[in-house]
């Protein structure tokens, strides 16, 4: 799969004409992992915003219940998005990401996609909607989760 398929594959370039997609894959990297391949580690600076162009990542943080071990907060698959938090704020990473399967992801760093997104103000527009959304789906199921675990 291309790196313009898999960007027309992912949430967060709906809307995005053939021609900014075809602008933005220019900036984009792939990235092969084989299963068990640490993408970034919880702490670490890294600003790259991720998309799985096949294969599947878990998100883990560090317990505060067990010293030393990892909770998986969560499995992506295919076309998801990751890495957002640090991509926007520039903190470090609040969690690691590991393959849970041979994976190609693509990437990109923040500053070539916020200089794209500068130059192309459609593309900046529908990019960050699609961000917000995805954010606020995010948000969303972990209102969900926390209600059911205070009960």
């Amino acid at each position: 799969m291309s790196i313009q398929n898999a960007l027309r594959q992912c949430q967060l370039m709906d809307g995005l004409s053939d021609v900014e997609i075809s602008d933005l894959s220019k900036l984009f990297h792939v990235q092969d992992l084989k299963k068990g391949e640490i993408i970034f580690q919880e702490g670490t600076v890294n600003k790259e915003l991720y998309i799985i162009k096949n294969g599947r990542v878990s998100v883990n943080m560090l317990s505060t219940l067990q010293n030393g071990e990892y909770e998986k907060i969560i499995n992506l698959s295919d076309h998801k998005i990751f890495g957002e938090f640090s991509f926007l704020d520039e903190a470090t990473r609040s969690a690691t990401v590991i393959a849970e399967e041979d994976t190609s992801l693509v990437y990109i760093d923040n500053i070539d996609l916020l200089r794209f997104l500068e130059k192309n103000e459609h593309a900046g527009f529908i990019i960050m909607r699609n961000l917000a959304k995805i954010l606020v789906a995010k948000l969303r199921v972990m209102n969900f989760e926390l209600r059911d675990s205070l009960r």
